[in-house]
């Protein structure tokens, strides 16, 4: 897998769905994005009990799918600390619904939150940018985003709230995560 590169929507879902967790791949990536954008240690395993425990009743994952979702946080990781330019929601492809995008991101923002407030207990201290715009993916994760039609106007509107969350992740990383160590091993050989 390129480290900067994740594996497809379709790719993620079908596996989640095989190792019968109740998440699937934009929630997934939600929480995921979640930990890290909340200041949990970037560069130790200390978030897999937490992931475990949101979508598997706290038991361990199985062994490919627990490499699957470790692949998955590590790009998280990287995408963020290069300077957010390469980290994007976890959504399916824009030839699918739009409805079902929608769907998708509105789960990816509840999965967001999750995570987030699992390893963030310092919200009330951060500045008002940050705390506004938690409420905000909190509003959008709880839209129910039926569009009528599958217009130009819906497509753009879509585009903005996924760019929105995409920025607020990356404010939340950078308040809480960017100056925290980058993932290295301590390993001594």
């Amino acid at each position: 897998m390129n480290s900067a590169v994740l594996p497809s929507f379709e790719k993620i879902s079908q596996a989640l769905e095989g190792a019968e967790l109740f998440t699937n791949a934009a929630e997934t990536h939600g929480v995921l994005s979640g930990f890290v954008c909340g200041g949990i240690k970037l560069d130790d395993k200390s978030w897999q009990p937490l992931f475990n425990d949101v979508v598997n009743e706290g038991m361990a994952l199985p062994q490919e799918l627990k490499k699957l979702i470790s692949d998955i946080y590590a790009t998280v990781v990287k995408q963020c600390a290069d300077d957010g330019l390469g980290f994007n929601l976890l959504l399916p492809d824009d030839e699918k619904p739009l409805d079902e995008r929608a769907e998708a991101m509105a789960q990816w923002a509840q999965g967001f939150l999750v995570g987030f407030g699992m390893v963030q207990q310092a919200l009330n201290q951060a500045s008002e940018d940050v705390q506004e715009v938690i409420r905000d993916i909190r509003d959008i994760s709880q839209l129910s985003l039926d569009f009528e039609q599958e217009d130009e106007e819906s497509e753009i509107a879509f585009t903005e709230i996924v760019e929105y969350l995409r920025v607020s992740a990356m404010l939340c990383f950078n308040t809480f995560s960017r100056n925290m160590p980058t993932p290295i091993s301590n390993t001594l050989h």
